[in-house]
């Protein structure tokens, strides 16, 4: 998330905090004078009934799946100062796309 978006969820955070008496509502319609739309103001306030934190946790991103740590090192050991390795073969091998062997390498 960026710091921006971080900025915002916090603020909401602390808002519907201060305010949570007056409800959802409230808080909505505050920031959607402010900046930010209606449906991005829930989306901030879901999480928080259940207790998130307003920062994102590091980790607790989407699980790699084609290319896990130990396939990057593969990748990265299979194509090392060499010539003649087909990005082709190595995208079949990998189940992957071209433009991913591409990306993962460099």
């Amino acid at each position: 998330m960026a710091p921006k978006e971080d900025d915002l969820k916090s603020h909401v955070y602390k808002f519907y905090t201060d305010h949570q008496e007056s409800g959802k509502q409230f808080t909505a319609k505050h920031f959607m004078d402010e900046v930010a739309s209606k449906s991005t103001i829930y989306d901030i306030l879901k999480p928080y009934k259940d207790n998130f934190p307003a920062k994102r946790q590091s980790g607790s991103g989407r699980i790699a799946k084609i290319f896990t740590p130990k396939k990057v090192e593969q990748l990265k050991k299979d194509f090392d100062h060499k010539d003649g390795i087909s990005k082709r073969k190595e995208a079949k091998k990998y189940g992957c796309s071209q433009q991913m062997i591409s990306h993962m390498h460099m």
